[in-house]
């Protein structure tokens, strides 16, 4: 946010606040009114015949099996499917078959499973926003140049296009944004512990708390460790509890199945938004990819490792491990992007408080980063190219010599010094914080592999 003419690019002296305001308005509008407009029909299906909501079925599904008291079924494909078509449609017809979340997300789901599926899945997506809302406020309250942009924070993050792309699909992605900004929330106030344990809380995700986990334990942050394990083993046995010994074993097969070949739920490469999808868009020979991905991985590990010890800003450090965790994810796809939200408000907030450094193509990356969801559905399709984790290698490159220019950790320790003067204080309130195949409807793509023939 910048008043005109004080940008180092072009570019970036277009996106003056007044603007902002008025394409985020209209994004706003157009976004949304297209969403309701195909999915206000009545059934289950909407206008150009996709399930609504079809990544939310194998939840639904999971919470109905365990509020019937059949743990052992969660894990059973074929159980799936005849529950599915029990308690939502006869004709529901099922994809790649992976169920792959613990029994403790099943248990989550336990109370809307007692719904109707149309209402289970409104209850969900009105919890999915204010998780959503709650996290860009989190964030937002700390970004000390960003705090003057309230309204254009609030219009932008409603009509982002990686918000919308999770509405679509039914995922439960809200969920991880808000742990991980409860977690940098915790971070920036010395509360270990308690951040430790907000990123434990994503390890329903495996692949979205490793780049933490090894970041951590680097840096010997044990209090941050104790928390992290704590909130990761009491899921564990909160699942155990639920599903008993023989399902926990089925679901640790099934994650050990899907790391060694996750193509097993990536039917479709343009809807994979990590390294590994990147190469396998451009050389579908799993040997390739497989080293492609193992390499990313080592060097992320690395980066991860080098940026969390640095003395570089909180926000910066934070918002870097989450792009790099995106890009060195087996299984990333487009409804996962939500976790940019993160990056994009401490990123922006750290470009506009410094606009000197801003190097010149920041804010483009920025704001190619916010419509990241387009690169997936058009771009990847059309040239094979997902432009996204180029744009996100980028920016993680960017970052990480930011975080390692010794002017910048001088430049933080100064300004902390005189905000300690001005009796400066930010105080946040204490809170705590919840996928899965990839399938085809018409039209959109989803995870979840449901569909009701027309």
């Amino acid at each position: 946010m910048q008043e005109e003419g004080t940008g180092p690019s072009s570019f970036a002296a277009v996106l003056t606040a007044k603007r902002l305001l008025v394409w985020g308005v209209g994004l706003f509008a157009l976004s949304w009114f297209i969403h309701l407009q195909t999915t206000l029909t009545p059934g289950l299906v909407d206008r150009v015949g996709r399930l609504k909501g079809s990544d939310y079925v194998q939840f639904y599904v999971m919470g109905s099996l365990v509020r019937d008291g059949r743990a052992g079924d969660l894990y059973d494909p074929q159980a799936h499917i005849d529950e599915g078509r029990r308690r939502i449609d006869p004709n529901l017809q099922f994809y790649a078959s992976h169920p792959n979340y613990g029994p403790q997300v099943a248990l989550a789901f336990v109370p809307l499973a007692g719904l109707s599926y149309g209402w289970s899945l409104t209850v969900f997506l009105a919890l999915s926003l204010l998780c959503y809302a709650a996290a860009v406020w989190i964030v937002w309250r700390d970004c000390a140049a960003l705090r003057g942009h309230g309204p254009i924070v609030a219009v932008l993050a409603a009509a982002s296009p990686l918000l919308l792309t999770v509405v679509r699909y039914g995922q439960a992605s809200a969920f991880a944004v808000l742990a991980l900004a409860l977690a940098l929330a915790a971070f920036r106030r010395g509360r270990l512990f308690l951040a430790g344990a907000a990123v434990g809380c994503v390890a329903y995700k495996p692949q979205l708390a490793l780049l933490f986990g090894v970041a951590l334990l680097a840096a010997r942050q044990w209090r941050a460790v104790a928390g992290a394990v704590a909130a990761a083993a009491g899921q564990l046995a909160i699942g155990w509890l639920v599903a008993g010994s023989a399902a926990m074993t089925q679901y640790f097969a099934e994650l050990w199945l899907l790391a060694r070949n996750p193509s097993l739920v990536q039917t479709y490469a343009s809807e994979l938004h990590s390294v590994r999808g990147f190469v396998r868009l451009l050389v579908p020979y799993a040997p390739v990819v497989t080293a492609c991905a193992v390499a990313a991985l080592l060097v992320g590990v690395a980066a991860a490792i080098r940026t969390w010890r640095s003395d570089s800003p909180t926000p910066l450090r934070f918002g870097e491990i989450v792009v790099l965790t995106i890009l060195v994810s087996p299984h990333l796809l487009a409804y996962d992007l939500l976790l940019l939200t993160i990056p994009l408000l401490v990123f922006a907030d750290w470009a506009v408080e410094h606009p000197k450094r801003r190097q010149a193509g920041i804010a483009f990356a920025l704001a190619l980063l916010y419509f990241a969801p387009f690169s997936g559905m058009i771009v990847a399709r059309l040239t094979g190219v997902q432009v996204s984790v180029i744009v996100m290698a980028l920016v993680a490159w960017w970052m990480y010599g930011v975080c390692a220019d010794p002017s910048v950790i001088r430049m933080e320790r100064e300004g902390s010094a005189d905000r300690q003067g001005d009796n400066f204080a930010i105080v946040a309130p204490r809170c705590a914080a919840v996928s899965s195949q990839n399938s085809t409807t018409r039209g959109w793509r989803s995870s979840a592999a449901w569909t009701i023939p027309r």
